[in-house]
């Protein structure tokens, strides 16, 4: 199914509340997957001892753009919603640093959508997490 990857991005930077809150930036997306970034904010910060970033900015940013990877790769329109999501936190993520995160979606069945990915900072192969998921897939209205 063709998406209109400028509509997507809107839905995904405005149209989700708490997205267009932490100011997600979609970098890309198409059906290789999604980058996108959130900009460091002082609110961000778990540990004010540290700096560093408290890890559930890093567990929305994962599991909002898993989801949302799903879509370009679908014959048609359907709803997304996480079944499952691990998160292996691999280190503190630096402080007053944006947050980056790639994620991509590898299987997709009838019913159930499989992804991967990382949030990273400075390089993407030293990642600060990566995540694995499944998530349910249904037709509007079903």
């Amino acid at each position: 199914m063709e998406f209109d990857i400028e509509n997507l991005r809107q839905m995904m930077t405005v149209g989700i509340p708490h997205m267009a809150a932490v100011g997600l930036d979609v970098i890309t997306i198409d059906e290789n997957g999604i980058l996108a970034r959130i900009p460091h904010r002082p609110e961000f910060v778990g540990n004010t001892d540290t700096g560093v970033v408290h890890g559930g900015i890093v567990t929305v940013l994962l599991d909002s753009l898993s989801g949302m990877c799903v879509l370009p790769t679908l014959a048609e329109f359907m709803q997304v919603a996480t079944l499952d999501l691990r998160i292996d936190y691999l280190k503190p993520a630096a402080p007053s640093q944006d947050i980056f995160a790639s994620v991509h979606c590898y299987k997709t069945t009838r019913n159930i959508a499989f992804t991967r990915g990382v949030a990273y900072q400075s390089d993407v192969d030293d990642p600060i997490a990566h995540a694995t998921g499944s998530f349910m897939l249904t037709k509007p209205g079903a």
